[in-house]
């Protein structure tokens, strides 16, 4: 079955581009192209694709408020964001937006693909320069507040999640059962009181935030 993308940039010549290599793709299927908001929302709601691939800096509404307004009308459709910026004031609120994945423009052909995939499966994925940031944000952490409810174990789990990592791979890492990655999932997310991995990844995001204020 092929993944559906809707590709939502101001610039003609990006979603070209885009257009012409994901073609290439025997899973994948461009179903439509907007260029602003409002474009990009009637297309959701008439498409319903599996990804929009959505620029965060676009005159007007930009592509926090196009999240938004795409999840309101076609709510199981995951949102990659492919930006430029790193500027953490700007991954956060693209997160807590309900976008599933964050990344950069600089990413090769692969990664891009790979976040594609992954997202559509309903992964969290992270550009690495951003993953490493989050990284060295909550190995720093002070081990006060709700991160303290964490076991050690816990916080590399957390830090996992939040890097995109599934189960499987969380499993693979850490040289654990994917029974117990569960059971560790499970466990981060009742002590923070989050409802799911989004969560859990845009959590350690404002930890970063708060940290880096």
């Amino acid at each position: 079955m092929n993944i559906r993308v809707l590709l939502v940039d101001d610039h003609a010549v990006v979603r070209q581009g885009l257009r012409a290599y994901l073609d290439l793709q025997a899973d994948i299927e461009v179903c439509g192209e907007a260029g602003d908001c409002a474009a990009a929302v009637t297309l959701a709601a008439q498409l319903r694709p599996d990804v929009a691939l959505v620029d965060l800096v676009m005159p007007g509404i930009d592509g926090i408020q196009t999240t938004r307004r795409i999840l309101a009308v076609s709510p199981d459709t995951r949102v990659v964001i492919l930006t430029s910026s790193t500027d953490p004031s700007s991954v956060r609120p693209a997160l807590e937006a309900g976008a599933t994945s964050y990344q950069l423009k600089e990413v090769s052909g692969r990664e891009l693909l790979d976040s594609l995939r992954r997202s559509a499966r309903g992964e969290s994925v992270l550009h690495p320069r951003i993953a490493a940031g989050l990284a060295q944000a909550i190995r720093g952490e002070p081990s006060r507040g709700p991160l303290a409810q964490l076991s050690n174990r816990e916080r590399e789990v957390l830090l996992l999640i939040a890097e995109g990592l599934s189960n499987q791979a969380i499993a693979e890492h850490l040289l654990i059962s994917e029974t117990t990655v569960k059971t560790h999932v499970g466990n981060v997310l009742a002590k923070l009181d989050l409802a799911d991995r989004t969560q859990a990844a845009v959590w350690a995001w404002r930890r970063k935030i708060v940290q880096t204020d």
